[in-house]
This record gives structure tokens, C-alpha cells and sequence, in this order.
């Protein structure tokens, strides 16, 4: 009879190692799990514990404006030129300040006139002071002689009114003419004080009008062209605006974080894939308004503290009016020991 051959039933295989790869790929698995728990950790709950913000990079700024109407006749600039301070950007002209300085030149050779004829009759008042002074002695001498002869019976009564109404004109014209005296030098030295104050206010415009050469106040980049040439510009309104330098990023904190932020701590700047260091240097005790590209739409306006964030030495900043995200990891560690404590 022949022996049937044993055959292994497919439920119950014997047991086999796992293999290395199976591992590999379990090990992949839940570190891909705990890279996203991270990853949505620190989108969600990350900027509770460190500075995470967004800023722009800016430069002092400046601008050149008129201080009154104006019409530009040539732009001696472009945007984006680097700039030195003194150097001349616009040429303009302006019809007020030439009628201006005509008027207070005008204005400067009357009183210049006037102080000329009040000098002359100054001088010939002193001239005729002393005249009248000799003559009221010799008048006040001819009077007591007659009072003497008056006395004695040998003059008559009218000779001696006479001498007495001569005695008088003569006093009469001698302070009339010290009065007169007075009058003028006051009046020379208020003149002469209105056209000290007049040829400032002339030396003052023409150094501010400079022959209508428009100067940059600052070194820089030139940010913003606000005229053409042509244009006819009000007083006070901009022509030019200038980022001065060196480039500075303006941050916004957000409020509620369980962080502090001094100044002095490191931040890294990133803009794109590139990155670079920073140092808070100032932290302003206000919230301003974010700019319109860092609001969301159809949401109220945000404000934030602001935050001025330096490059550090050696660092290539970004493009001005770039924006970029400020992100800080030297905090962390000070929240955990605060939290330890």
C-alpha cells in the first residue's frame, strides 16, 4: 500500500524573522508621523514660544521738498541711484522767491534813502544845536544884565520883555531841535534794525533757494521720484524721496506670546532661501498699523509693536522695501529655564 505524502496546511506556516526592510520602513513611518506633528506644532502654536514675525527692509528716510511753489526744470537723479548728501538731485526755479528778493531789495534801498536823509538832518541838527546854545547863554546873560539895570532905574520896562521874549525863542528853538535830534536817532536806529532784520531774510532765501539747486540732506538710495520735469510743485509737498543707509529691517511682534524680547538678542533675517543675521536694538513702546501686504482682506486693520531689527556686521541685506521673517531661536532656551525656575 502505498504512503501518502504529508502536506503542510496554508494556516498554520511557520514563523520567519522580520526582515530589515519591513523595519526600515516602520522607522520611516513614524519619523514622517513626527516630522508632521512637529511641522503643525510650530505653524500652529510656534510663535507662543519664539519670535516668528515678518518686517521690511527700509532705510531712513528723507525727502527733498520745496519750501515754496516751485516749477522743476531738470531731475538730476534716478530711482534707485545711490546718492551723496550736498549733492545736487533737482534744478527748479520759482517765480515767488524772485519777487520776493526784488520786493526786499526794494524795500532795502528805500530804508537805505531814508536812513541817508535822516543821517543829513541829523548832522545839521547837532551842527545848529551848538549855535542854539551859545545863543540861549548870550540871551540868559543879556536878560540878567537888563534885570540888573531894571533894578537901578535905568532901563525901561519893554527893553526888559523883550529881552525876556528873546530868552524864550531862543530856549524854544534850542529843545526843538534836541527834540528833533532825538526823534531821528530813534528813527535811525529802528531803520537801522529793519534793514539788519530785512538783508538776513534776503541772505536767508537766496542760501535757501540756492540758485534753485535742490541738495540731498542724506546718503542714500533714491527711493522715489514724486515729480517730473515740468511739473509745477506746491510748497512743501515732496519731490524726491531718499532711503538713507545702512538698511534696517522694521519688524511687528505679535502680542500674547509666553516669550520676552530685549534688546541685544539674534535674530536670523530670511528673505526667500536666503538668510541673514540680525540684532534687535530697539523695541518700541507703541503698535502700529501693519502694512497693507502683511493685513488679510475683508479682516479689521491689525497693529503690532514694532521692532527694529540692525544687520549684523558682514551680512549682505536684502533689496529695500523687501519683505522678510524674522525668526528667533536663542529665545527658546530661555523659556524653557524660565519655565524650569
Amino acid at each position: 500500500m502505498r504512503r501518502l505524502k504529508v502536506r503542510p496546511t496554508l494556516h498554520a506556516l511557520p514563523n520567519e524573522p522580520r526582515s530589515n526592510r519591513l523595519r526600515v520602513i516602520r522607522w520611516v513611518y513614524f519619523s514622517c508621523l513626527f516630522a508632521l506633528a512637529a511641522w503643525l506644532g510650530d505653524l500652529f502654536l510656534g510663535s507662543l514660544f519664539y519670535l516668528r514675525s515678518e518686517g521690511l527692509v527700509l532705510g531712513e528716510p528723507a525727502v527733498i521738498a520745496a519750501e515754496f511753489p516751485v516749477t522743476v526744470r531738470d531731475l538730476l537723479v534716478h530711482e534707485g541711484e545711490r546718492v551723496k548728501s550736498g549733492s545736487v538731485a533737482v534744478v527748479v526755479t520759482s517765480q515767488t522767491v524772485a519777487e520776493s528778493i526784488a520786493r526786499l531789495t526794494a524795500d532795502l534801498a528805500a530804508r537805505e534813502a531814508r536812513l541817508s536823509e535822516l543821517r543829513i538832518r541829523g548832522e545839521k541838527a547837532e551842527a545848529i544845536i551848538k549855535l542854539a546854545e551859545m545863543r540861549q547863554e548870550v540871551t540868559t546873560g543879556a536878560r540878567a544884565e537888563m534885570e540888573k539895570l531894571l533894578k537901578s532905574g535905568l532901563l525901561s520896562l519893554d527893553k526888559r520883555t523883550a529881552a525876556v521874549e528873546s530868552e524864550f525863542r531862543s530856549l524854544q528853538d534850542l529843545e526843538a531841535l534836541k527834540a528833533e535830534k532825538r526823534v531821528v536817532d530813534a528813527e535811525i536806529n529802528e531803520l537801522q534794525a529793519a534793514s539788519l532784520e530785512a538783508q538776513a531774510a534776503v541772505r536767508d532765501l537766496r542760501r535757501l533757494y540756492d540758485d534753485g539747486k535742490m541738495r540731498v540732506p542724506i546718503d542714500g538710495i533714491v527711493s522715489h521720484l514724486r515729480a517730473d520735469k515740468g511739473a509745477v510743485v506746491r510748497a512743501g509737498e515732496p519731490l524726491i524721496e531718499i532711503a538713507g543707509e545702512p538698511p534696517f529691517v522694521l519688524a511687528y511682534l505679535p502680542t500674547g506670546g509666553l516669550y520676552d524680547v530685549a534688546i541685544g538678542d539674534h535674530v536670523q533675517i530670511k528673505s526667500g532661501l536666503r538668510s541673514a543675521g540680525g540684532i534687535i536694538v530697539r523695541v518700541e513702546p507703541f503698535a502700529a498699523a501693519l502694512p497693507r501686504e502683511f493685513q488679510r482682506a475683508f479682516t479689521p486693520v491689525e497693529r503690532q509693536q514694532v521692532l527694529r531689527v540692525e544687520f549684523s556686521p558682514g551680512e549682505t541685506p536684502p533689496l529695500l522695501f523687501t519683505k522678510v521673517q524674522l525668526r528667533s531661536n536663542d529665545i527658546v532656551p530661555r523659556f524653557i529655564s524660565r519655565l524650569w525656575r
